[in-house]
């Protein structure tokens, strides 16, 4: 390749941007458009929520193990 073709490619213009896709006025479809948690707030706000209890609890877990708290069951008595 010479470097009259690597300049020339360069120098094309940019493609032309697709025309604006006009949307469907259906009610069905523009509910659809917007995200889950925007269509129902509640719902994913429960979610996250429980979410984070659950890795609190995963993360409360190691730490009982790690440190032999007993939080999640019985501590064992050492061994005489």
């Amino acid at each position: 390749m010479s470097a009259k073709n690597k300049r020339a490619a360069a120098q094309k213009s940019p493609p032309t941007p697709p025309s604006a896709i006009s949307l469907p006025t259906d009610t069905t479809t523009a509910v659809t458009a917007e995200p889950f948690y925007k269509r129902h707030p509640k719902i994913a706000n429960a979610i996250f929520a429980a979410l984070c209890v659950y890795v609190a609890m995963l993360w409360l877990l190691a730490l009982d193990q790690t440190f032999h708290w007993g939080i999640f069951g019985p501590k064992v008595p050492p061994m005489p």
